[in-house]
Formats: structure tokens, C-alpha cells, sequence
């Protein structure tokens, strides 16, 4: 049988007492000789070593971004200083490419573009700490209005070019912005919120196009008068907040979270190194740049590591491959959906011939990891684990099948790491704590909350939070592992194995996934509560087959006498005009007999074992969403079925 851990360094002790006494060299050697092979004989000495070159290359990687980082914080330069040093370095080398218009643009004609704007709005009286929203798409001009704004001090918002209504004013409101730079395209959406008087009518509107839209200002045009200039701003540095980017959280709607210039560079330049991202590298980007994904992981190369970009407006499945091997694209970004999209489409040359060694991201299934790799030939795969506000940040570093990451199962190295898991009751959702109030560590082979370790004179460890400070207090826990010290709550469930891996499960709290996409429950049950026939409702994410994440289901209870067809096109109306598209419910259960908690609420956790389960929703009516058709149909037994397994694919 293995010896325990504990028993061989017990034993190590005892020999290491009997050498204390034995002036023999020979039987010095031996005893030595024997205490090592009795502890290597462990398991945890043998899994130990089948991870220390794994957990030694993330430990160096570690110290060197580390190092990067204070080297940075010492010299105490805003980002758009670094991005200089690059345009420095290859002024004619193309920066940016726009798949859609073919617009290309050099570094030292990216660096012009950005001065232009800090200038226009310096000249307009824009100071260090104002705040403008950008509602915007995917574009050259995205990532340089906000990196010019930077340079003056001026605090971008990015707002989810997804949103309507409730949502959209919201996310814009709560930043306190002085004015808002949208598209044509996006324009008629921002004024829907602002007729419904969700949005000041008094808030200045610019349109940034090419195509000028009447009785609105258009910055492209103005932009021609512009001094292209450097300009010069006092108090600005690496520690200054750069831009707010939206996060769901775990309750409420979107919230903006402070990223300070180091956090950002840290981001990108830290996963950048992981995965060897380099100044040869072609980075092409489809997903949303309002998101950290490709908004700091992506376009973010461009400042860390020198690279050229590509941008597409919106992901294209068809096209993913034939852009990739029309402008030589090395690197790419994925979301599991993006993935599995992209597997489904039919084969064609493209997806051999292109030149993407690495793609990195979040959300890869391991039931699809090997065919996605073996057919489309990818070197690497960079899965990582990280949230936009958070500071509990970890990396596949060995292309570990499904691991998002991986902590070291001995605790000398693992000490080194920032991050722990900690239990939490099944049932309950809460945290488990001991007799004297702490969280209970987890250990290999269990699940647990991914918390992050704060440390507030560490500007790696700092949470910085969100624009409103109850909001960061909600996801601050206490009192984790000593009396007084505090951990980001990540609000994810993680499995971590025996040799260290770490698998996502989860969400914890009022958030699922979906589509890529973070939706928050009590957003959703915001736009459902208030509807006249409803008596109750609730909103909570479902498994369906092998999809990623988990589609919103709402179970509501109608009042009695409810016209069930006229409340379905009522709903139906009220949640594709307020929500974007991810978070409008897969699936509505109309609950006639509910259990409730003491509080009489509905009780979550028994709705979403049953999911969309016909048999365990016990005679209650469920209804799908039928996206082709735009609308709620009910649910039968064959379509239950041909949704679980995938053949129908329409939600």
C-alpha cells in the first residue's frame, strides 16, 4: 500500500534523527538514500512529479510578467505611452485591417487617428476623468477613439452594442458619461431608449462613419480640421482608470468595471506571453471588441506585443477560414459557441490551408476539443479562465484536454499562486464555513468557488471593482482564510483534479452563460415581473444536449384567467424589444403548482433540476423559443427530444 505523505515525512524525520547520530559516511548515504525512495513512493510524491514541469513553467511565467508589470509600475507610464514605443519600432507596418471595407491602416497612421480625436474633444473642454460611452461596433475606429481618449485622460464606457431599451439606458446612465459616439446602424436603437424617455434627450450624440446622419454631429468629418499633434496631459499614468467595461455580475443589470491602464496591459500582455503570442503574429478578431476578450485580449497585442490585427465586424462561420487564409492570419480568438459553429459548417479547403497556429479564449468542451483541433490542424489551443473585473486569473498552459487552468497540488509552489478554491454547499449555493467562521479550502479532487486572494498594496491583487461601490462590495468575500482578509468572489464553480487541473462547471448566484454571453437572471425577470398577467416569475439557466453553457429558462406563474396566446405575444414583443438576443429565454414553463421558500419566493434550485424535462415539470405547459419563426411554441415530447440531442438546433 502507498505510504501517506504524512507517514513518509515522519519516517524522512526519524531517518534524518538516526543520521544526526551516525558518523559513517557510507550509512549516511544509505539512510538518505532510503528516506527519499520511501517518500517518492507516495502518490502525491508521483503525481507531483508528473506536474512539476508543468507547474515550474507557470511558476517562471509568473515571476516574469510579475516583473514586466513593476518594471512598468516603476516607470509609471500610461498604456498609450507603451503603444508609441511600438509605433516607434514599425511605424509602416499595418496595425489594423477592416475585413468589411478593406481599410488598412499603419501604426503611425493609427497613432495620427488617435490624436486627432484627443484633440477634438481637449479643444471641447474634455478633461482628465470625463467619461463618453462609446455604442459602437467592431471597427478601426472602436479601439482608437478610446486609446486617443486615453492620452487626455478622457475614461471610455463600452457599451454592449447588443442591448435595447431598459438595458442600453442603463448601462449608459450608471457610467455618468458627458456624451455618446454611436454608429448609423446603432442609432436607431439608442433613440428607441431615448423616445421612451429611459435616456436624456439632452445628452450630446455623435456619429463616428463615414456616412453622416442630418441634426447630428459627425466626429469622422470634423476629424479633417483636427491637429494630429501628441498631445500633452498632465496627470495621467499607469494607475489611472482607462475604461469601463461591462460585466453581468451575479445580480442586477450590466455593471461597469473599472480597468485602471496596468490591469489592462497586465491582461493582455500576460496571456499574450502564455501562449507566445509575438510582433510576427496576424491576430484576426470576430468577437465583440466591448468585451475584455477581444477588446483587451485581442486588439490589447497590438500594445504588448506589436502584432497586426484583423477585424471583422461580426463572427462569420463561413467565413471564418477563407479570412483567416486571405490576410495570413496566425492567431485567433474562440468562445466554445464560436467552436462549435464552426464544426458544423462543411468541410472546405480553406480550413486546411490557413496558417492559425493558435487560437485562445474560454469555453472549449472537452466532448469537442479533439475534432476541433485534428480538423482544422491548431498547434495550440490557449484555454484560460478570468473575469474582466476579477483577479483570479489562470491559463491551460500544456493543451490539457477541457482544463481551463491548473493550481499545484503541493503547497510550496501552490502558496506562490493568488487564486484557491473554496467549498460551497450543493443545495444551498452558500459557502461552507468552519467552527470558526472560516472558508474551508478545497482539495484535489473537489469542486469549489474560484475566489482571488486581495492584497490592496499589491496592484496585482487589488479588485478594483465597479463604478458603484455597493456593487464591489457585493463581490468581496471576508474572513476566508484568516480573520480580516478578503477574497474576490468569482461566483464559478470549478472541479480541480488530482494532478492539479482545473475544470469550469458553473455559475454560481444569479448569472448563467449563454451564447458566449453572460446573462443575468434578475435583468430578465426585470422585463417579465411587470407584466399584468403575471403573477410570479423566475428565470434561471437549463443543460440543453451538448451546447455550451445554459439556456434561459423563466418560470412563471399567471394569474388566473390569462389568455395564455395573447400573454405569449405580449411577452414575446416585451423581450426581444428590451433584451439582446442570448438573453431572451430558450424556454418559458407556465407553473401551475410552485413550491416557495420561506420568503415566498419561487424556489430556483427544484425549476432548474427539472429544466425543460417534460415528465418533471409535472403537466406544466413549456414553451420553446423557435427562432426562424420569432416566437414561443409549445413544447411536445418529440421536440423535447430532438432539441436535447441536437437535431433540432434553432433556439
Amino acid at each position: 500500500m502507498p505510504e501517506t505523505p504524512k507517514a513518509a515525512l515522519a519516517s524522512f524525520v526519524i531517518y534524518a534523527a538516526i543520521l544526526y547520530k551516525v558518523n559513517s559516511s557510507l550509512w549516511k548515504f544509505i539512510f538518505i538514500g532510503y528516506a527519499v525512495f520511501r517518500l517518492m513512493q507516495t502518490d502525491f510524491a508521483k503525481r507531483a512529479m508528473k506536474t512539476l514541469s508543468r507547474d515550474l513553467t507557470g511558476l517562471f511565467l509568473l515571476v516574469r510578467v510579475k516583473r514586466e508589470i513593476n518594471k512598468r509600475l516603476v516607470a509609471n507610464r500610461p498604456i498609450h505611452e507603451i503603444f508609441l514605443e511600438k509605433v516607434a519600432q514599425n511605424p509602416n507596418k499595418v496595425a489594423c485591417l477592416e475585413v468589411e471595407t478593406g481599410r488598412e491602416i499603419t501604426y503611425r497612421e493609427l497613432n495620427t487617428l488617435m490624436n486627432k480625436y484627443a484633440n477634438l474633444y481637449k479643444s471641447e473642454g474634455y478633461r482628465v476623468g470625463d467619461v463618453v460611452a462609446l455604442f459602437m461596433e467592431n471597427s478601426i475606429d472602436f479601439f482608437a477613439i478610446w486609446l486617443g481618449f486615453s492620452k487626455i485622460g478622457v475614461v471610455s464606457a463600452f457599451i454592449n452594442s447588443n442591448l435595447k431599451l431598459e438595458p442600453l439606458a442603463h448601462s449608459i446612465n450608471v457610467s455618468k458619461c458627458k456624451s455618446v459616439i454611436t454608429t448609423p446602424s446603432l442609432l436607431p436603437t439608442y433613440n428607441a431608449a431615448v423616445e421612451k424617455n429611459l435616456i436624456s434627450s439632452d445628452l450630446e450624440v455623435v456619429i463616428a462613419s463615414e456616412t453622416s446622419v442630418q441634426g447630428l454631429r459627425n466626429i469622422n468629418a470634423e476629424l479633417q480640421h483636427t491637429s494630429d499633434a501628441e498631445p500633452h496631459v498632465d496627470g495621467i499614468n499607469f494607475q489611472s482608470v482607462l475604461c469601463y467595461i461591462y460585466t453581468s455580475g451575479t445580480t442586477g443589470n450590466p455593471k461597469p468595471a473599472v480597468i485602471k491602464h496596468f490591469r489592462y496591459y497586465w491582461m493582455s500582455m500576460g496571456s499574450g506571453s502564455a501562449f507566445g503570442i509575438t510582433s510576427n503574429d496576424i491576430v484576426y478578431i470576430t468577437m465583440p471588441m466591448y468585451h475584455s476578450a477581444a477588446g483587451i485580449l485581442g486588439v490589447g497585442s497590438l500594445i504588448s506585443f506589436g502584432t497586426s490585427v484583423v477585424i471583422r465586424k461580426k463572427f462569420s462561420a463561413s467565413n471564418f477560414w477563407k479570412d483567416c487564409v486571405k490576410y495570413n492570419c496566425t492567431c485567433s480568438q474562440y468562445i466554445g459557441e464560436i467552436c462549435r459553429y464552426l464544426l458544423a459548417q462543411k468541410q472546405t479547403p480553406e480550413e486546411k490551408q490557413h496558417k492559425v497556429r493558435m487560437m485562445w479564449g474560454n469555453g472549449l468542451r472537452a466532448e469537442i476539443w479533439t475534432d476541433f483541433v485534428n480538423r482544422f490542424n491548431i498547434e495550440k489551443i490557449g484555454e484560460l479562465y478570468g473575469s474582466t473585473e476579477g483577479n483570479s486569473n489562470i491559463v491551460n498552459l500544456d493543451n490539457k484536454k477541457g482544463a481551463c487552468g491548473f493550481m499545484p497540488i503541493y503547497p510550496m509552489i501552490g502558496s506562490l499562486y493568488p487564486v484557491r478554491l473554496i467549498k460551497v454547499d450543493e443545495e444551498t449555493g452558500e459557502l461552507v464555513r468552519d467552527k470558526k467562521g472560516l472558508c474551508v479550502p478545497c482539495r484535489p479532487g473537489e469542486l469549489g468557488e474560484m475566489v482571488g486572494v486581495i492584497k490592496k498594496k499589491d496592484a496585482l491583487l487589488k479588485f478594483e471593482g465597479y463604478v458603484n461601490s455597493g456593487d464591489t462590495q457585493k463581490k468581496i468575500y471576508t474572513n476566508v482564510f484568516k480573520n480580516g482578509d478578503e477574497c474576490f468572489a468569482s461566483g464559478d464553480i470549478l472541479f480541480w483534479d488530482e494532478l492539479g487541473y482545473l475544470y469550469f462547471k458553473d455559475r454560481r448566484g444569479d448569472t448563467f452563460r449563454w451564447k458566449g454571453e453572460n446573462v443575468s437572471t434578475t435583468e430578465v425577470e426585470g422585463i417579465l415581473q411587470p407584466v399584468m398577467e403575471v403573477e410570479d416569475a423566475t428565470v434561471y439557466g437549463v443543460e440543453v444536449g451538448k451546447n455550451e453553457g445554459r439556456a434561459g429558462m423563466a418560470g412563471v406563474v399567471l394569474k388566473e384567467g390569462t389568455d395564455v396566446d395573447l400573454f405569449l405575444t405580449e411577452i414575446t414583443k416585451r423581450l426581444t424589444e428590451n433584451l439582446a438576443s442570448y438573453a431572451v429565454p430558450v424556454f418559458i414553463r407556465l407553473c401551475k403548482e410552485v413550491d416557495r421558500t420561506g420568503t415566498f419566493k419561487l424556489k430556483k434550485l427544484d425549476l432548474q433540476k427539472a429544466g425543460f424535462d417534460l415528465v418533471k415539470c409535472k403537466g406544466d405547459r413549456v414553451f420553446y423559443w423557435s427562432a426562424p419563426d420569432k416566437k414561443y411554441k409549445e413544447l411536445d415530447e418529440n421536440m423535447q427530444k430532438d432539441i436535447e440531442t441536437g437535431v433540432y438546433n434553432r433556439i
